[in-house]
């Protein structure tokens, strides 16, 4: 009888031994169960985050629109100066070919690839080139005669004339743009009716092409046209000035200075040029 009540009584001790373990196994449950319940701050911070990486989505969708388009408009640019210097390459190229033939110059200095007459002789020199633009008057479409805007007969050139001139055109034919629309524009200032005004102006208006900037460019091309309108280099200037329009996307104006090239000096190389360029805005047009 007191083994059995020894017995039940070390039971029940063993039983209350284990009573802690069930209470701190009731603490977990009761961890486990807060563990569960949504925290409020955390919430609040998932969907901050998700709407921060939202709008920085949004923002690289954006730039990357944008890059895209800068690297269009890069391409553009770069087919445009391709274009720019391919035909300045041609005509330096034309007057390298001219000076190791022997052909006279006047002292180097350059002359237009349409500065031949009808007969396919080369013109010596700027001077002479407007001479022979007034001797041929059918290379104009209507053979009316036009007067010059400052003077119908150019001044002599003399040593010191040719040699800024030269120097102004080796600074652009070096690529030294900057420097030879400064010297051209010197030149120009200090020589308005001298014989080689209207090359100076040209190729001015060249160099500013290389720069990209077409409203100079426009400007001196026009002022070859209006104020040396005799000059062998008219052609060239209007066929840039419908080149510029080109590039300007203006094509019913292109068409038209491209036009006057044609029909007004068919025989110059220019007239060639300029019908090329016409088909392809005839093609290009919808």
């Amino acid at each position: 009888m007191n083994a059995r009540i020894v017995l039940f009584l070390s039971a029940c001790s063993v039983a209350c031994a284990e009573v802690p373990p069930v209470v701190e196994t009731g603490g977990n449950l009761s961890g486990n169960s807060v563990v569960n319940v949504p925290n409020p701050v955390s919430s609040t911070a998932n969907y901050e985050m998700m709407k921060r990486i939202e709008q920085m989505q949004a923002e690289v969708q954006q730039l990357t629109g944008k890059v895209e388009e800068q690297a269009f408009q890069i391409e553009e640019l770069k087919k445009k100066q391709k274009t720019m210097y391919t035909d300045f390459d041609d005509r330096l190229q034309g007057l390298e070919n001219k000076s190791a033939t022997g052909q006279p110059s006047a002292d180097n200095s350059p002359t237009p690839d349409t500065s031949a007459d009808s007969t396919g002789q080369a013109v010596a020199a700027p001077a002479v080139a407007e001479q022979q633009t007034k001797a041929n008057p059918s290379e104009n479409a209507g053979g009316g005669s036009v007067t010059p805007a400052q003077a119908d007969n150019p001044a002599p050139v003399s040593e010191a004339e040719k040699q800024e001139y030269q120097q102004a055109y080796d600074a652009l034919r070096n690529g030294r743009t900057s420097e030879a629309i400064a010297q051209f524009n010197i030149y120009l200032t200090a020589h308005p009716q001298s014989g080689y005004a209207s090359n100076a102006q040209y190729w001015l208006g060249e160099a500013h092409r290389v720069n990209q900037d077409n409203a100079s460019a426009r400007k001196a091309f026009n002022d070859v046209v209006a104020m040396h309108p005799e000059s062998a280099k008219v052609p060239d200037a209007l066929l840039k000035l419908g080149y510029i329009e080109v590039e300007e996307k203006n094509s019913a104006k292109a068409r038209e200075y491209l036009t006057r090239v044609t029909t007004e000096y068919p025989a110059s190389k220019a007239a060639r040029l300029a019908e090329k360029k016409l088909l392809t805005l005839d093609t290009s047009t919808p």
